[in-house]
């Protein structure tokens, strides 16, 4: 793997991964999550030490929001890290920890589920040692985790009381109104004519979470224009099999 050199401002430091366009404040609900959008805006844009922890299920748009604060941030000209956990355990824990090490010097690090690096102890330890020189630095840190700082299972008591101490924002997944006005948002971005019974019929056969839904729509906007057909209740159900 071949990260992007962290020493350009306003640049991302990422495993195999770019941001998507998709990912922005605007193409998430934040309804059921009040106090989270103005958190992310602090964070984004104000230079001041802060950590802010993300805590929901599966689904719930964890990944979405750290890669929309992060090209928020990015465009106000900080520099800026988003790391996937998951591309980080690809690394194994040694390589990982000692990659992490230069990790302080952003000023907005992003790091997804955090949660699945916390059960081993040489990334526990490396993830204590950023999160100091983080916050010694007057930097700022994001983290996402299905679990939250207090119930997360985590190898090293320091660590998880640093993660305590974070602003703890919880997520909650849409109810099934909220899911079809998002997914037909989301269809008519990318120039989609969804009804509300093609969204209906999507969200009700889909897994019950806005992740499992928009990739729905990602193979159903290939298969449309693949076939040249619209989004109708037929092409759905022979394009997804149900």
């Amino acid at each position: 793997m071949n990260p992007v050199a962290p020493d350009l401002a306003g640049q991302q430091l990422t495993l195999n991964m770019r941001l998507p366009s998709y990912a922005n404040w605007e193409n998430y609900d934040f309804s059921c999550s009040p106090g989270t959008l103005p958190a992310l805006q602090k964070i984004a844009q104000q230079p001041a030490p802060e950590v802010v922890f993300l805590q929901g299920a599966k689904g719930t748009g964890k990944s979405h929001l750290l890669q929309a604060t992060a090209q928020v941030a990015i465009d106000e000209g900080w520099q800026v890290g988003y790391l996937s956990a998951a591309e980080l355990l690809t690394m194994g824990p040694e390589a990982g920890a000692e990659m992490l090490a230069g990790f302080d010097q952003f000023q907005l690090l992003c790091i997804d589920d955090i949660e699945s690096l916390c059960q081993t102890k040489t990334w526990c330890e490396a993830l204590f040692h950023l999160y100091n020189a983080n916050q010694h630095l007057g930097h700022r840190l994001l983290l996402s985790s299905a679990d939250t700082a207090h119930s997360m299972t985590c190898a090293l008591p320091d660590l998880k009381s640093r993660l305590q101490l974070a602003l703890m924002m919880p997520l909650h997944a849409l109810d099934e109104a909220r899911q079809c006005q998002q997914l037909i948002h989301r269809a008519r971005q990318l120039g989609l004519v969804m009804s509300a019974e093609v969204a209906q019929y999507i969200c009700l056969h889909s897994q019950r979470n806005m992740g499992a839904v928009m990739a729905v729509l990602q193979t159903l906007d290939t298969a449309s224009w693949q076939a040249k057909r619209k989004l109708t209740i037929p092409f759905v159900k022979q394009t997804m099999q149900w």
